[in-house]
């Protein structure tokens, strides 16, 4: 599969707007300021749908032309419906997908082409955290285990075991998660 297709591709990247994003960035650290949203409905039972859309760059409000929809649920074996992933495995992906783009970034950003890459995570949750039942166990998941495998056959080995930790390094899903973030309950 060709991903550099274009003059300004590399590893399937925009290089000429991400160099122009770093550009940014570096210049005006206002703009490195981003604020996503998201909107999540109960639709009934255990299903619910979330949808992203807009966001903001510093002061500057970006619309999109697409509206993003995600549906959580859970399986039919633990009383869902089964029309979605759990949130579990939503959070999951979202690790994946973030040390996926953050190894990305900073490949194309170094020159290193990369032919493949496969983050595969697994999570442990102890379901008596969840339901009340024992006080001693937490809600959340107790434990990710990630495997990143990244293929480039020009990279050397050194490069690539750099890469694994620039992810952990730089991704902010994997930051978020293993060092926490604050979250602030605001009622209307």
């Amino acid at each position: 599969m060709d991903n550099n297709k274009g003059n300004d591709r590399f590893n399937g990247v925009n290089t000429q707007i991400l160099s122009k994003v770093y550009d940014s960035i570096q210049n005006h650290p206002e703009m490195s300021k981003v604020t996503f949203s998201v909107r999540s409905e109960w639709n009934g039972g255990f299903s619910v749908t979330s949808r992203s859309k807009d966001f903001r760059v510093g002061d500057q409000h970006i619309e999109r032309n697409t509206e993003y929809t995600m549906q959580y649920d859970f399986p039919n074996e633990l009383s869902g419906q089964g029309k979605g992933p759990t949130v579990c495995e939503g959070c999951m992906s979202s690790l994946a997908a973030c040390l996926t783009q953050t190894i990305v970034a900073h490949a194309t950003s170094r020159g290193i082409h990369i032919d493949s890459i496969n983050v595969d995570v697994e999570g442990y949750v102890d379901l008596r955290g969840f339901t009340g039942i024992s006080n001693d166990v937490r809600p959340g998941a107790q434990q990710f285990r990630v495997n990143m495998n990244i293929k480039s056959k020009s990279a050397s080995q050194e490069q690539i075991s750099e890469l694994q930790e620039i992810g952990k390094k730089f991704s902010p899903a994997f930051d978020t998660l293993t060092n926490g973030t604050s979250v602030i309950l605001v009622n209307p």
